[in-house]
């Protein structure tokens, strides 16, 4: 069974390739499959994307507000990234991730903009994910709308960070801010949806035709009357030589009484009675010696 599947495969491969080297099919069919590739390129709309990435930082008095003055002392941020801070990232993001967020920003449901909130994770420049990160981007199918929305999103970080801290009642002077590690991009033009879909559209376009072309000869193929199988011929029957016969020897050949010699021979009795006056020699197979013809002149003489 497997041999059958693999040979019907091969089969398969083999009509197709064959209905590409067809000048009627396969040329036509390959340059119909780039047009519809080129005509999808153009109707897809370009996009155009813009990022921006955060990180949240304590104050450089530190999260703690000491009462003696004298022992307050000053902190570096950059040493103060700690699972804290991770936990505060993780909570503006989740509070963004929702669709009314989205539709406040710009990018409602079924929109031409989209825009996604991580913890860089969709970045591929960010090394490690560790950290209180905060990444934004927007696709939208036009620069000044990707722009916007990018605006609009950044701001809402600083927005849901302040609300949260207030809500919880932080002192005002330990509230965590975000900082911008890379600053908002401008909107860049994203041709891959572009490239896909006329890919996409060409193979299509190519595969619906060659299957169109393979059932329509293989219609025609099977419709056809099957020409008539000569019987093969038969394998020749042996037939036995007949068995060898002897010759029968030659009979003697009998000889002419002329030819022998020592036999007498007898000669008949002629009448008185007879006709015949005269004994003529029997013949022996001797050559008759020729008669000799009278010439002209003794028959003119005998004339006169």
């Amino acid at each position: 069974m497997a041999d059958a599947g693999e040979r019907n495969n091969m089969e398969f491969w083999k009509a197709i390739l064959g209905l590409l080297r067809r000048i009627l099919i396969g040329p036509p069919l390959i340059l119909l499959s780039i047009l519809v590739g080129v005509v999808v390129y153009a109707m897809i709309p370009e996009r155009y994307t813009a990022d921006v990435s955060l990180v949240l930082a304590t104050p450089v008095n530190g999260g703690t507000v000491s009462t003696d003055k004298a022992k307050q002392g000053l902190t570096n941020p950059f040493l103060s990234f700690n699972d804290a801070l991770k936990t505060g990232a993780s909570i503006v993001i989740l509070s963004m991730n929702t669709q009314d967020v989205w539709t406040q920003l710009g990018a409602p449901k079924d929109g031409p903009t989209e825009i996604t909130i991580d913890d860089g994770r969709t970045n591929p420049n960010v090394l490690d994910i560790n950290g209180p990160y905060i990444y934004i981007s927007v696709d939208s199918e036009s620069p000044q709308q990707a722009s916007a929305v990018l605006m609009a999103a950044r701001e809402r970080v600083a927005t849901e960070l302040f609300k949260w801290q207030k809500e919880l009642g932080a002192p005002a002077n330990t509230f965590i801010t975000s900082t911008d590690i890379v600053p908002p991009s401008k909107p860049e033009a994203d041709y891959s949806v572009n490239w896909q879909g006329a890919i996409g559209g060409a193979i299509l376009c190519l595969g619906l035709g060659l299957s169109v072309a393979y059932g329509v000869v293989t219609r025609r193929a099977g419709s056809r009357p099957k020409p008539l199988q000569r019987p093969e011929p038969s394998a020749p029957v042996a037939v036995p030589m007949p068995t060898p016969v002897a010759a029968p020897a030659p009979a003697p050949v009998a000889q002419p009484r002329e030819a022998q010699v020592n036999e007498p021979v007898e000669r008949p009795e002629l009448d008185e009675d007879s006709s015949a006056t005269m004994e003529f020699p029997a013949y022996r197979g001797e050559r008759l010696s020729p008669v000799p013809v009278p010439r002209k002149a003794n028959q003119d003489d005998g004339e006169g």
